[in-house]
């Protein structure tokens, strides 16, 4: 009988191989869910045990995966449809904040590895805690002899100690907003602002975010997300900017008090302590717990979700569910025509849409895409379930043409519900020349704030480190320092002679410094594209692709950890120059096509009225 050990940790696993017994013959494979130290691996080998790889994962496997997984949101979405439920980051399926489709493709890798049944035994080590009933479920259904092993004291501390920090996170927020509120009120002086709301005029809000750069050194608001449509709206319309401070709290507060030109109202003028207690006695007394079976590619995945939302204050931001409340008393002052957001699906979007479809019915809902769609999107793209029952804008408009069209292709859309209008934060992009071709051998890694890029470094690392033909340059994300992550490199940065870190300079600097850009998932590849840049990928495996670029084949390649990295750069710098430029046009031609370009037809599209003989050129 075949055995599949699940092993919680470094110490089990030394105590289980030391006593179990291999034969030369056996055939023993092991998954390793973490990063798995050098020392444990030796181990396993010593054992004659052999690392099961992970499957390749093309297009077609990526495009059932997100079909799936829409399918799954949306058959818990029918279930609890609730303003709680809207408001957890499971329900918003945000790449960065919702763990669910990692844990499910891991599920799955697991649930491959075994039914391949070409092992004798199989250990997983370190599997994430949520996915383990799950994996025991389906072990229990299989011919194969379950040995589990781990401290399991320690889970419960974990898990106590998640429960703990959330509870800690959920008090500390309430407090900090309440100080907000105090101080915006304070300083801004809260008659002022009513006076600014106490009209029959309809108004346009625009909600949206505050930086230290927002305001220039006259106090002049230039919004980061809508460039210089507010200008264009107050023309025709009073326009009020309902604002997120992302900035420095005190020093935009006294900005936007020095600001006469536009009216920009932090939301916590719209908080009230009482709104802010209730919440949070609500988020206290959630509980999410699904009592019906829900699978996956036909496996049971129930306990795995239910793992996943055992504590709903680790799912629920409380920032983001108390727009609700803001956006409800907004709407008591102000009589609100039409309402504009960033879209992206975010909790707080659903929140403000709830309130404004109780609380005003006839405020138009409009949300804009302001940046890109690559397929790990699965927040742009609502399931078929989810679409008749969860909280959508009246109409969406899009950056540009391409958009448009990957969100009606992965997502489940009426036919007039999105429309391609213009990049308002890419104007810079229309101005930008395609460079000349250089062959310096200088090339940017250019990496985006989440702690996986450290992967692509260490590929980068061991394919080019110490080259004397190759001068790497790594620019990091203001989010994310190398400092973060440097304890991950398989290299000491500073003894690799042809690798250094970007400093003091601006990023268009070291595009145009610079042969080839290597990404994941940034948007500095649009960049250096519209800036005729050669483009590699870094395909690291996902089971949805992170490339903003995915759908375009022009001036981009791509590598991952088994393809030379050398070869692909050897093969553009081979490239001749007529076939070189011919790329670099198709590449701006899709740009185009993904962009448009800021004009009055594009931006009357903002105001509900569409002029349909509007050039987009």
């Amino acid at each position: 009988m075949p055995i599949v050990a699940i092993i919680q940790d470094e110490k089990s696993l030394k105590r289980y191989l030391t006593k179990i017994s291999c034969s030369p013959d056996e055939r023993n494979r092991y998954i390793c869910f973490c990063d798995c130290s050098l020392e444990n691996s030796q181990y396993l080998i010593e054992k004659g045990f052999v690392e099961t790889a992970s499957e390749p994962v093309d297009d077609e496997s990526k495009s059932k995966f997100m079909a799936e997984y829409l399918d799954l949101i949306g058959k818990v979405a029918e279930l609890f449809n609730n303003r709680e439920w809207w408001s957890s980051n499971m329900a918003s399926k945000n790449r960065f904040t919702s763990q669910l489709a990692l844990l499910l493709h891991q599920f799955m890798r697991a649930v491959n590895a075994l039914k391949r049944d070409d092992f004798d035994h199989m250990i997983f080590l370190s599997p994430p805690w949520p996915i383990v009933n799950s994996l025991e479920i389906f072990i229990g259904h299989s011919s194969a002899h379950l040995v589990s092993r781990g401290n399991r004291f320690a889970q419960l501390k974990r898990l106590a100690s998640a429960k703990s920090k959330a509870f800690g996170s959920l008090c500390f927020n309430v407090i900090k907003t309440s100080w907000r509120s105090f101080t915006v009120r304070r300083k801004l002086v809260i008659s002022s602002i009513s006076d600014l709301f106490i009209s029959e005029a309809p108004t346009y809000v625009i909600k949206s975010f505050v930086y230290d750069h927002s305001f220039s050194t006259d106090s002049t608001y230039r919004d980061a997300f809508f460039g210089s449509l507010p200008e264009f709206l107050k023309k025709h319309k009073k326009v009020v900017i309902l604002a997120v401070i992302l900035g420095r709290f005190n020093y935009c507060i006294d900005k936007i008090k020095e600001c006469s030109t536009t009216s920009v109202i932090p939301i916590e003028c719209f908080l009230k302590q009482r709104d802010l207690l209730s919440a949070a006695w609500r988020l206290l007394n959630v509980k999410f717990r699904l009592c019906e079976k829900i699978t996956f590619f036909g496996y049971n995945v129930t306990d795995l979700l239910n793992n996943l939302l055992l504590h709903p204050l680790n799912e629920i931001q409380f920032y983001h569910y108390i727009h609700y409340e803001a956006t409800k008393n907004l709407l008591e002052t102000v009589r609100a025509k039409t309402f504009l957001f960033t879209y992206e699906n975010n909790p707080w979007e659903k929140m403000c849409m709830m309130a404004i479809r109780k609380f005003s019915p006839d405020t138009k809902i409009i949300g804009y895409q302001h940046t890109v769609v690559p397929q790990a999107s699965a927040n742009m793209f609502p399931g078929l379930r989810e679409k008749a029952i969860q909280p959508m804008p009246d109409n969406i408009l899009t950056v540009g043409a391409e958009p448009k069209r990957i969100m009606e292709t992965y997502g489940n859309y009426d036919d007039d519900t999105i429309e391609a209008a213009c990049g308002l934060r890419f104007e810079y992009l229309f101005d930008t020349k395609p460079a000349k071709r250089q062959r310096s051998g200088q090339i940017l890694i250019a990496l985006e704030g989440i702690f996986e890029v450290y992967k692509m470094v260490n590929y980068a690392l061991r394919e080019l480190a110490n080259l004397p033909d190759y001068k790497v340059k790594i620019r990091t994300h203001p989010v994310l320092p190398i400092k973060a992550f440097q304890h991950q490199l398989t290299h000491d940065l500073n003894k690799v002679t042809n690798f250094s870190i970007s400093k003091g300079t601006s990023l268009k600097d070291d595009i145009e410094n610079s042969d080839i850009i290597i990404y994941w998932g940034t948007t500095v590849s649009l960049e250096a594209l519209s800036m005729g840049k050669p483009v590699i990928h870094y395909d690291n495996g996902s089971i949805f692709s992170y490339d903003p670029l995915f759908k375009c084949s022009h001036f981009k390649w791509t590598v991952s950890e088994n393809v030379s990295l050398r070869h692909v750069i050897d093969e553009i710098y081979s490239l001749e120059d007529s076939e070189f430029y011919a790329r670099q046009e198709k590449a701006k031609s899709y740009l185009n096509e993904y962009f448009y370009p800021i004009n009055e037809g594009s931006l009357a599209k903002f105001t509900g009225r569409n002029d349909k003989n509007i050039n987009k050129g």
